[in-house]
């Protein structure tokens, strides 16, 4: 059986966090697997290993911003065009082409004329689900601004139509696409890793339940912003008012959630709430959380979730979270309803409550991440390769 060549592209830096995280990794997978013939990405970071396939066009996202500067026009619709016409002006002849939502139809639609099959990551859930799911919060915070600017929600859903396979990371996903009439057999689903050897518990801190008597620590890792659902968490730990405990926010700080955050500071008056910005590499602050808690509105995975449970760290996720496909509720983690403040609430009190049965899960949580592995990953999107092109 020939093996089959690859060209991937995404239109992010790479390593880095979230999608840039992900598409490392799959990078990785695809050259383990010899199935990599070239690779485009926007950037490739002086912490990623240098691979000679992989081709980098960071001028295209400096000049993106640039643009949308002087011209007003939205940077994201900028620069992925803009990635994306550079990819297909240098494609060339391959098995398959693995592009990346939003970076791909250009590129898309030239692999189809060169003959190749292709396969979209598509990272969240349907463009539409994503958008019902998100533009009743964004009115009641009074943003004039939908989910999705119009170009990017166009572009999105003719990516969907062009491409021959829909690569995957959650059955939450996979479900959206469904609903919207794709075919089962165009959806590759596979879960995505985490790196066990650098993700793994403060030994002996998570070894020996050490009593009540320390802090509570709530740890909260990804973008302060509506989607996420932070603003819930915000009500939730503000009607607790528990006693030896601490809320710490770890993120970039979007402009939608400035007033939401400034307020809900105001009213802890430095107490309880910490806030930080994004950290390369969270560790250390998973390793000293007591539970570890996205109450996403919508997430296609969550890679935080596994990278929590891999040191030992229980989770507190939403139905809306992929990476529950990865959550045994009540043995290493909770799942929860989303828009729900008062379940947020309840689930904080009864760990706060139970903290040797928390410290239990802890242990369990990281049982469980261990079966996920980014090698495991990696062979899952080799075998689902080979299989679309035998």
């Amino acid at each position: 059986m020939n093996t089959p060549s690859v060209i991937f592209s995404v239109g992010v830096g790479i390593p880095g966090e979230g999608m840039g995280n992900h598409a490392y990794h799959l990078i990785q997978g695809l050259e383990r697997h010899h199935l990599l013939l070239r690779g485009f990405v926007m950037q490739v970071r002086k912490n990623g290993n240098a691979l000679p396939s992989i081709h980098a066009t960071y001028f295209i996202e400096k000049m993106a911003y640039r643009l949308a500067r002087y011209t007003g026009i939205n940077q994201y619709v900028l620069r992925d065009n803009g990635f994306d016409w550079w990819v297909a002006r240098q494609l060339h002849a391959a098995t398959i082409f693995y592009g990346w939502t939003h970076h791909a139809l250009w590129s898309l639609k030239k692999a189809k004329k060169l003959k190749m099959l292709t396969v979209l990551e598509r990272a969240n859930a349907h463009p539409l689900t994503y958008s019902r799911l998100l533009e009743a919060e964004y009115r009641k915070y009074g943003l004039t601004d939908r989910p999705y600017h119009p170009l990017i929600l166009k572009k999105h859903l003719q990516e969907l139509e062009v491409a021959d396979y829909i690569a995957v990371t959650s059955q939450f996903t996979k479900q959206s696409l469904l609903e919207h009439g794709i075919d089962e057999q165009r959806i590759l689903l596979t879960p995505l890793g985490v790196d066990v050897e650098h993700f793994t518990p403060d030994m002996p801190a998570k070894l020996q339940f050490r009593g009540t008597d320390e802090t509570f620590r709530v740890l909260y890792v990804g973008q302060l912003c509506l989607r996420k659902g932070v603003q819930y968490l915000l009500e939730a730990w503000h009607t607790l008012q528990l006693k030896y405990a601490k809320l710490v926010l770890v993120g970039d700080l979007l402009p939608e959630f400035k007033n939401i955050l400034h307020d809900a500071l105001a009213c802890d008056q430095g107490r309880t709430i910490r806030v930080a910005a994004h950290v390369d590499d969270p560790v250390a602050l998973y390793q000293q959380a007591s539970v570890c808690i996205l109450p996403t509105l919508e997430d296609g995975f969550g890679l935080v979730v596994l990278e929590a449970m891999a040191c030992g760290v229980p989770v507190i996720i939403t139905e809306h979270t992929g990476a529950k496909d990865c959550v045994r509720h009540g043995l290493d983690g909770f799942i929860i309803p989303p828009y729900c403040s008062e379940s947020i609430a309840e689930t904080l009190t009864y760990c706060y409550d139970h903290r040797e049965q928390l410290h239990t899960m802890g242990v369990q949580a990281r049982q469980q991440a261990c079966h996920f592995p980014w090698r495991c990953y990696q062979d899952g999107i080799a075998h689902h390769l080979h299989a679309i092109t035998t």
